[in-house]
C-alpha cells in the first residue's frame, strides 16, 4: 500500500472515529457528519456516500449500544417498536436515493440540517421543561437507570411506528442513521429527557440500518475500501461518545446537538464538487 493509499484509510479512519464520536454522544448515529466529509473529501456520489456510512453507522451503533446499555438508559421497547416501522423505510430510501441527483441530495441534506438545528435552537431557548404533545392515547412510560436516577416521558406506539418509518427512510436515503429523525421527534412529541433519547435512539438506529445496509450492497452502492475504515474508527467513537455524553448535563447535551448540526452544515456548505 502505497502512501497516498495510507492516507486516505487514515481519513477515512479519521472520518469515522470523529463521526462516530460526536454522533454517540448526540444520539444521531455519526453519519449525518460523515456524509457530508465523504461527499467533500473523496466526491463520491450520494448513493455511494449513504452506502459506506450506513456500514460505520452499524458498527458505531453496535459499540455505542453496549456502552449505553450499561448505564441503563435505554428504552428497548420503544427501540423495538422504531425497528418495526423502519423495514419499509429503509428499503424505499435506499431506492429512491439512486434517483437522486448530486446537486439536488446536497440541497436536501443541507435543508434536512437547517430545519433539525434551528428546532434545536428553539427548544435550547425555553425556559420551561419540556412537556409531551397532546396526542390522543399517549401513555406515560418511566425508566430507571441503573444509577436509580427516575426518568418520565410519554409514548405512544402507532406514533412511535410512524416515526420508525421517517427514520429509517432518512437512513437509508441520507445514510445518517436517522438519529436526527429520532431526536427531534421523541423530545418534541414524548419530552423524552435527552440521556435517554439519545440512548435509546442508538439502539433504534442498530435496528432499522442494517436494512438501510443490505438494500445499498444489493444495489451495489457500497464500496468497501471506504466503508471498512469508516466502520472501524466509528466503533472506537462509539465507545468514547457514551462516556462524555454521561456527564454532560441536558443542556450541555442540547448545546452539543446545535454544534454537531453546525459542524455538519458547514462541511456541506463547503462542498463544491
Amino acid at each position: 500500500m502505497n502512501g497516498a493509499a495510507l492516507g486516505h484509510v487514515a481519513l477515512l479512519f479519521a472520518i469515522g472515529l470523529a463521526s462516530g464520536f460526536i454522533g454517540t454522544v448526540v444520539g444521531f448515529g455519526g453519519g449525518f457528519l460523515a456524509v457530508p466529509l465523504l461527499r467533500l473529501a473523496f466526491a463520491i456520489a450520494p448513493a455511494e456516500a449513504a452506502g459506506a456510512s450506513l456500514v460505520m453507522v452499524v458498527a458505531n451503533a453496535v459499540s455505542a449500544s453496549f456502552a449505553y446499555a450499561r448505564q441503563g438508559r435505554t428504552d428497548v421497547r420503544t427501540a423495538v417498536l422504531v425497528g418495526i416501522g423502519g423495514l419499509p423505510g429503509a428499503i424505499v430510501g435506499a431506492l429512491l436515493v439512486r434517483r437522486t441527483s448530486s446537486p439536488h441530495f446536497d440541497a436536501l441534506y443541507g435543508a434536512l440540517l437547517v430545519v433539525f438545528f434551528l428546532e434545536i435552537v428553539r427548544r435550547s431557548l425555553r425556559t420551561e421543561p419540556p412537556r409531551p404533545a397532546s396526542v390522543p392515547g399517549m401513555r406515560e412510560r418511566s425508566l430507571v437507570d441503573a444509577s436509580g436516577e427516575c426518568f418520565t416521558y410519554g409514548t405512544i406506539d402507532a406514533l412511535v411506528i410512524a416515526i420508525g418509518f421517517a427514520l429509517a427512510f432518512a437512513s437509508s436515503f441520507f445514510g445518517i442513521g436517522g438519529g436526527v429523525v429520532f431526536v427531534a421527534a421523541f423530545v418534541g412529541f414524548f419530552a423524552m429527557p435527552p440521556h435517554i433519547v439519545v440512548a435509546t435512539s442508538t439502539l433504534a438506529i442498530l435496528f432499522t440500518a442494517p436494512v438501510g445496509v443490505a438494500a445499498h450492497g444489493i444495489a451495489g452502492d457500497i464500496d468497501w475500501y471506504l466503508a471498512i475504515p469508516l466502520a472501524i474508527g466509528g466503533t472506537v467513537g462509539g465507545q468514547l461518545g457514551p462516556r462524555v455524553a454521561k456527564g454532560l448535563s441536558p443542556p450541555a447535551l442540547v448545546t452539543a446537538i446545535a454544534a454537531a448540526l453546525v459542524i455538519a452544515g458547514v462541511a456541506l456548505a463547503l462542498h463544491r464538487r
